[in-house]
C-alpha cells in the first residue's frame, strides 16, 4: 500500500499521518525526512546536495524524486506499507513519479480553506516567538494557504479521474478526520 496524502499548510497533514503510521504499520515518508537523512549519510549525493544548499540554490528535483522513489521501493520490498505526505505539489511531479514507481493505492486530500489553515498556522506561530510583525507573518500565512489551494486543483483533479482521490474534511475535529481517513483505507 502506497499511500499520498495531501494538504495545505495547517490541514494536519503530520498529526494525521502519526495516526496512519500507529493504526495501520505505514512508513511516514516526507521529502524533508529523506532530505536530511541523505544530508547526514555524508554520501556523494549528500555531500552534493550540501554544496547545492549552501550556495543557495534550488534543489535539483531529480534528486529529491529520486530519494522518495528509493524510500518507497524500500518499504515495499520490506513489505511494509507507505503514507507520503506533502508530495507531489504538481501535475509534473505526479507524471514524473508515477512514470518511476507507479500509481499510489490512494490519495488522501485534506480539504479545508485557506482560511482555516492560515488560522491553525496563526496559533502554532504564537506559542512560538519570532521577529517578523504579526500582521505580516499572518499574511504571508494566509498567502501559503491559498497558495496550495490553487496549486492543488490540477494534482486533485488527476487523481480524481482515476479514481484514487478521497478528498476528506479537514474542517473538522482531528479524531472525525482521521474516522474518515479510516473509512477511506477500508476501500483499497
Amino acid at each position: 500500500c502506497v499511500c499520498v496524502i495531501s494538504g495545505g499548510p495547517g490541514s494536519g497533514k503530520s498529526l494525521q499521518c502519526e495516526r496512519m503510521e500507529d493504526r495501520f504499520g505505514l512508513r511516514h515518508v516526507t521529502l524533508g525526512d529523506l532530505l536530511c537523512a541523505e544530508l547526514q549519510s555524508h554520501s556523494d549525493r549528500g555531500r552534493h546536495l550540501q554544496d547545492v544548499l549552501e550556495r543557495g540554490e534550488p534543489l535539483p528535483e531529480d534528486t529529491l524524486l529520486e530519494l522518495l522513489c528509493e524510500a518507497v521501493a524500500s518499504s515495499v520490498r520490506q513489505g511494509k506499507g507507505v503514507v507520503i505526505s506533502g508530495f507531489p505539489r504538481d501535475l509534473r511531479r505526479v507524471e514524473e513519479y508515477e512514470a518511476k514507481v507507479g500509481e499510489p493505492s490512494a490519495v488522501l486530500l485534506l480539504s479545508c480553506s485557506a482560511d482555516t489553515m492560515s488560522s491553525r498556522l496563526q496559533s502554532r506561530g504564537r506559542s512560538g516567538s519570532t521577529s517578523q510583525p504579526a500582521l505580516d507573518r499572518d499574511d504571508a500565512l494566509h498567502r501559503r494557504a491559498e497558495s496550495f489551494c490553487s496549486d492543488s486543483q490540477a494534482v486533485a483533479s488527476h487523481y480524481e479521474g482515476k479514481r484514487l482521490l478521497h478528498t476528506i474534511d479537514a474542517e473538522r475535529s482531528p479524531d472525525e478526520v482521521f474516522a474518515q481517513i479510516c473509512q477511506a483505507m477500508e476501500t483499497f
